[in-house]
């Protein structure tokens, strides 16, 4: 009957995922989630792309086929990449013996930002993914299996490299010295496989590309992630995520805890928060602060908070059953409901899954455009999101060349393309640079606001 519940759920899961894909048309960022979806369309044409580190070549190999239906079909991907790690979490929860184990699926599918991204091309949610699916099959005694899993983790996000010595020290602790090595199967891989694109066996540590002591986006509070977490999984799973903590610290005295919750799930989450809120604060390894990447430890969270949820409705309440039902209800009432309402660490469902403003006016700028289309014309742009509304490969150059290019590169006849955020952050190439170039005629200008923000393009041809 238990089991009952995680199908039941899947159900309800792929019919609002299905629901939403069909009536929202957002990409869940503007930026990243275009790219990676780029790098995941393309790769078939362009087969060094399934060896680019920052796009991640594992995402990109197991992508690449659904990318190829359009954005839609990145969306498809994630959303099955979600289903299942609603069933690994649900999985493990059971293998753990921890009662309710229902509840961490649920509050992995009722945590908003990991719902938003999902509709993304963004490489978060598969990073989840293969985390669950090892420590489920560590769970199951198939350790061989889940070193290999767990061993391509960084070619997901280069977080993995975090995960990859948490594991590491769990072998260690359980003295498991064979698996050891396998830990290095999706490097020794991935060394042999991309040595015919750079002719460096060393290319997947050579190639990383925050592999530097700094940061083009600044720095940041030491505790901001302490705050952020809240957007990510909502206030009521946040609270619990608290106590869950609390509870498992205290059941470790105790002794009541395995050591894959005490190492993998527990020592995983902490490791992960630690390292990240320290590149933030420290402004080290091109860290943006960004909330979105705790979506990747989400299914530990979501186990994490269980021991919270079950602190509260089981061991606070024993013996008294009338009340043990009314919080579990009331707490579950709480996680449902909350993606729906007002609260800032909520969904808005207009804002959060639909174009946003930025992409509404790079789709105007490529509506303006077509009575300027001509086959031997170049593109020069930065934004990701152009190339998707003008339906242009962004890796062929004979088509399309970075912004930062314009100086030298640019024919008579040639379109540039300025926008406010990635022209100037990415490239350093300011409005008025343009404006002041006696070759460059202006042939478009839009301005719009939006909240706190200007959205900004301008167009510019090459006499």
């Amino acid at each position: 009957m238990k089991n009952r519940y995680i199908y039941v759920l899947l159900v309800v899961y792929a019919v609002i995922a299905l629901l939403t894909i069909i009536f929202f048309d957002g990409t869940g960022d503007a930026g990243d989630s275009i790219h990676h979806y780029q790098f995941a369309r393309y790769a078939p044409l362009h087969i060094e792309l399934f060896f680019d580190h920052w796009a991640k070549p594992f995402f990109v190999l197991l992508a690449s086929p659904f990318a190829q239906l359009g954005f839609v079909g990145i969306k498809i991907f994630n959303v099955i990449v979600t289903f299942f790690s609603l069933f690994f979490t649900f999985k493990v929860l059971q293998k753990l013996n921890v009662n309710n184990a229902i509840v961490g699926a649920i509050f992995l599918m009722f945590s908003p930002l990991c719902f938003v991204l999902t509709f993304s091309g963004l490489t978060e949610p598969l990073f989840g993914l293969f985390l669950i699916m090892s420590l489920y099959a560590l769970l199951e005694d198939k350790g061989i299996l889940a070193s290999i899993l767990i061993s391509f983790l960084p070619f997901i996000r280069s977080e993995g490299l975090i995960i990859l010595g948490v594991f590491g020290f769990y072998f260690l602790l359980k003295k498991q010295w064979k698996l050891i090595p396998l830990l290095l199967v999706g490097h020794v891989a991935y060394m042999f496989a991309g040595y015919f694109v750079y002719k460096d066996l060393l290319w997947v540590f050579n190639k990383i590309p925050y592999a530097k002591l700094s940061s083009t986006y600044g720095s940041g509070k030491l505790f901001h992630f302490v705050d952020q977490l809240q957007y990510v999984i909502g206030i009521p799973i946040y609270i619990l995520l608290g106590l869950g903590i609390l509870s498992v610290i205290y059941k470790s005295i105790q002794r009541k805890v395995v050591l894959e919750v005490q190492v993998i799930v527990f020592l995983g989450f902490f490791a992960f928060f630690i390292a990240h809120s320290l590149f933030w604060y420290l402004g080290i390894f091109n860290s943006m602060g960004l909330n979105r990447v705790f979506i990747g430890v989400a299914p530990f969270m979501a186990i994490i908070a269980v021991y919270g949820y079950n602190l509260i409705t089981e061991e606070l309440t024993k013996n008294k059953k009338p009340i043990r039902i009314a919080l579990q209800s009331i707490i579950l009432l709480l996680v449902l409901i909350f993606p729906f309402t007002s609260n800032p660490s909520a969904i808005d469902w207009k804002r959060d899954l639909s174009l946003s403003q930025d992409q509404k006016s790079a789709v105007l700028v490529a509506e303006f455009l077509e009575d300027y289309k001509s086959d031997e014309q170049k593109y020069f742009l930065t934004h990701p999101y152009l190339c998707e509304a003008l339906d242009i490969d962004y890796f062929d150059k004979t088509i399309n060349e970075n912004l930062i290019n314009y100086k030298w590169s640019m024919k008579p006849g040639d379109l540039l393309i300025w926008d406010a955020w990635f022209s100037v952050v990415e490239n350093g190439v300011q409005k008025e640079e343009l404006d002041n170039t006696e070759d460059l005629e202006k042939l478009y200008d839009h301005s719009v606001t939006d909240g706190h923000r200007t959205i900004h393009y301008a167009v510019y041809l090459k006499k």
